[in-house]
């Protein structure tokens, strides 16, 4: 797939798109000077590219778009640094808290999210901006203990420490797909995004596979057979709208999968599992707004 040609074909239906990007460009000039090759230096991202609808999205700059992922960037940094002992004034996990095995796999994930963080901060400096306050966590969901805790036993029992990281992995695919279209007057940025959003993918299936390994019915893809970790009213919106069957190609027309002929050479189930539909920086700003205080 040709994503640049879809995204152009998105503009055509929607004029005001480049216009919207194109207001702050001249802010980003510096981000050519950084390169395909400083692009590519940053450990490969998470953005897999969906097309929304002109009038879903919000109008945002390529700046607000790079806040919001280095912000998500934040967040699971910090989660893994936790689990791992790497915060300092944080409290531990358990001496035996990661079963045999399992640690290097949390350690390797930790580590590209810095990576991605240190690459999201230098871009964002280069081009003028200024990077977003770190936020303060609490991973429990209980603000600092000012509210019942959603996650009370997050760094004490490991399954729902696993359950809390393919919420946040599952999000930030989501949330990196959503905010592409925002990124396309810059190639470089875009091919950087997009590489993120592939290696976020990654770490979502891979925390899924362990909890697999642990008994729990789920998918290395989100699935309607996946055994739900949403809590209603809290993580919920993470995982809206994954069920749908009638997708976007180029001119927002929508191709129904669950009609004829479609339906007849592929089943329902499988074309909700094929497609990953963003979320708006709006939803992944509450996600993040369950655990901070």
């Amino acid at each position: 797939m040709n994503i640049l040609k879809l995204l152009a074909d998105l503009a055509e239906v929607d004029p005001t798109l480049y216009a919207r990007l194109s207001s702050r460009r001249a802010v980003f000039a510096p981000l050519s000077q950084l390169g395909r090759t400083a692009a590519l230096a940053a450990l490969p991202l998470a953005v897999g590219t969906a097309i929304m609808p002109a009038q879903a999205r919000d109008i945002r700059t390529i700046l607000d778009s790079l806040n919001l992922a280095l912000t998500l960037e934040y967040l699971e940094s910090e989660f893994y640094a936790r689990a791992l002992g790497l915060v300092a004034g944080a409290p531990g996990v358990p001496t035996n808290f990661f079963p045999t095995g399992t640690r290097l796999a949390i350690e390797t994930i930790y580590r590209h999210e810095q990576q991605h963080v240190r690459f999201l901060e230098r871009i964002i400096v280069a081009s003028g901006g200024t990077p977003p306050a770190k936020p303060r966590f609490d991973f429990t969901g209980s603000k600092n203990s000012t509210q019942p805790a959603v996650f009370a036993d997050v760094f004490t029992n490991f399954d729902t420490f696993l359950q809390v990281a393919q919420t946040l992995e599952d999000a930030g695919v989501r949330a990196y797909k959503g905010q592409a279209g925002f990124l396309q007057t810059d190639n470089s940025l875009l091919e950087a995004a997009l590489r993120i959003h592939s290696v976020e993918a990654r770490h979502a299936s891979h925390i899924r596979s362990m909890r697999r390994a642990r008994g729990a019915n789920v998918k290395n893809w989100v699935s309607a057979s996946d055994t739900s970790v949403a809590v209603p009213g809290k993580t919920d919106a993470v995982y809206a709208g994954e069920e749908l069957v009638n997708q976007f190609i180029a001119g927002l027309r929508q191709v129904p999968f669950d009609q004829a002929p479609l339906n007849t050479v592929v089943t329902v189930a499988k074309v909700a599992e094929a497609f990953d539909e963003p979320i708006s920086a709006t939803t992944a700003a509450a996600l993040v707004g369950l655990f901070t205080y």
